[in-house]
């Protein structure tokens, strides 16, 4: 995180992820149809209204969970570097990992809800409805553990590593993205996109197995029975017997260019959305 980021206040933190984040699902909400229909061995239907199913839930989620993200962030970063000290590239991945873990309590059922309305075509309530009295409220946590591991993974990914690689290219090519204290703007910019980019590539091969894991136990949420469902362990051995070790990365170009595109869109946005909260004191109390 951007040392302005760790001036502002936590709702100021809070909003700039919120508004950052409900821009990334509005650009790549198609991305993410295509990849859960992948994932699950499913056709995919290319008409557009499919591709934005879950769109609401997606929206309704992102703001309060990258909300929580960045301020769970930006304040383990306050709490955890002395004053007027930057933080180490340790710091910075601890803290994004943690915060990836304090929003898994949103992002696993509403990922579950999505990928059931594009599996079965049903809206928002009916999907919630339908989950609950057949099988209990429980069963909205199933993959819990998979969206737990793969969200502290891809906080850090955006969070952390898209920060660091951006001011390394500035010192591994400073003729090309200039020295990190004379850079220009448009210097600035190219280094933050190849950074960026860098990170999302990265974070896209290390979580894509236990995300195919999560998008499969949320799939078939309505289909086992009711009581003890199939552990993650379960699922992961499943998969394998199926199609060995190659079926964990389906889905995994729908994803990519996902997961880049956002570290791209969020990192962006950020830096632009911070400095604009405080330049112009915006929610500061």
């Amino acid at each position: 995180m951007s040392e302005r980021a760790e001036r502002l206040s936590g709702l100021q933190n809070g909003s700039v992820g919120s508004i950052a984040g409900m821009a990334e699902v509005m650009l790549q909400q198609p991305t993410v149809a295509i990849k859960n229909a992948v994932q699950q061995g499913r056709p995919i239907s290319w008409s557009v209204p499919a591709l934005y199913r879950g769109l609401g839930v997606s929206l309704a989620s992102i703001a309060p969970i990258s909300a929580i993200q960045f301020a769970t962030n930006g304040r383990l970063l306050r709490g955890l570097t002395a004053p007027d000290v930057a933080p180490s590239d340790q710091t910075k991945l601890l803290c994004a990992t943690m915060s990836g873990l304090a929003s898994t309590g949103l992002s696993g059922p509403a990922e579950l809800i999505m990928t059931l309305q594009q599996n079965n075509g049903k809206s928002f309530g009916a999907t919630v409805k339908e989950v609950a009295q057949q099988h209990g409220v429980v069963r909205l946590l199933r993959g819990f553990t998979a969206t737990a591991v793969r969200d502290s993974m891809w906080c850090a990914g955006y969070l952390a590593l898209g920060p660091v690689f951006t001011r390394e290219m500035h010192t591994l090519s400073p003729t090309t993205f200039g020295e990190i204290d004379t850079a220009t703007t448009a210097q600035k910019a190219s280094a933050s996109i190849a950074g960026c980019v860098a990170a999302g590539l990265i974070t896209v091969a290390a979580t894509q197995p236990v995300d195919t894991i999560k998008t499969v136990m949320q799939g078939e949420a309505m289909i086992l029975p009711s009581g003890r469902a199939p552990s993650t362990l379960a699922t992961v051995g499943r998969i394998y017997r199926k199609g060995g070790l190659l079926s964990f990365y389906r889905g995994i170009l729908p994803r990519g260019y996902r997961l880049a595109g956002a570290v791209l869109i969020l990192g962006q946005s950020r830096i632009w959305l911070e400095e604009v909260f405080e330049e112009h004191e915006l929610l500061k109390f």
